[in-house]
């Protein structure tokens, strides 16, 4: 199955969120909704989408920050990684205080994901690779040849470390993992900047030479 997105670039971090559909079919799920929910639902409404859920890469709030409005919006379940509930309750409120970011609602996760899966969200089988070391429950979501690396991986660059629940050796071996199970051709989808392809990634991204 072929999939389109749409790539919505918000918020003080223009951070990366996709609204995925596939040919000829309305619906779609929404990965990393980080802010300006308006602009997801405008996408949604233009193009007569239908969302059924919500995935998340991680719980920073640079990500997250949309989601309860979109939630509600929709009445569509969201999925999180188990690890990365630390990122949630109070501490997603203060860290919105810390970067002058209005405070929503706190995000409510529906489904806790955990390791290695392969999980169905409508007609969309997406298999979650749990890459932390950008945060303990950092995951990356291959649906065949696209794959959404959130803050695990970058063009020309990878996911900081010095926040907390990050770890520089545990991103590498995180890094280390994709670059031995995906294929080179792979098309990468970031949370920050623009896409790449894993091959790309191998040849020129510095922190990934001598992987």
């Amino acid at each position: 199955m072929r999939i389109n997105f749409h790539k919505i670039t918000a918020g003080p971090f223009q951070e990366n969120g996709y609204i995925v559909h596939s040919d000829n079919n309305p619906v779609c799920f929404i990965i990393d909704p980080g802010d300006n929910p308006e602009l997801y639902i405008r996408k949604v409404d233009d193009n007569n989408l239908n969302p059924i859920g919500i995935i998340n890469t991680h719980g920073h709030v640079d990500h997250v920050h949309a989601v309860q409005a979109l939630k509600e919006h929709f009445s569509i379940p969201f999925y999180l990684h188990k690890n990365d509930e630390m990122f949630l309750g109070d501490h997603y409120q203060k860290i919105c205080l810390m970067y002058g970011i209005i405070p929503g609602k706190t995000p409510e996760v529906d489904v806790w994901l955990n390791d290695e899966t392969v999980i169905s969200i409508g007609q969309y089988n997406i298999k979650i690779i749990h890459t932390p070391g950008h945060t303990p429950g950092g995951i990356c979501l291959l649906i065949n040849g696209d794959i959404f690396t959130g803050d695990t991986l970058f063009k020309g660059s990878i996911g900081r470390t010095d926040l907390p629940g990050g770890n520089y050796n545990t991103l590498m071996d995180s890094l280390k993992l994709l670059m031995k199970i995906i294929p080179g051709n792979t098309k990468v989808h970031s949370g920050h900047g623009y896409s790449t392809t894993i091959e790309n990634e191998k040849l020129s991204n510095p922190f990934l030479l001598n992987l």
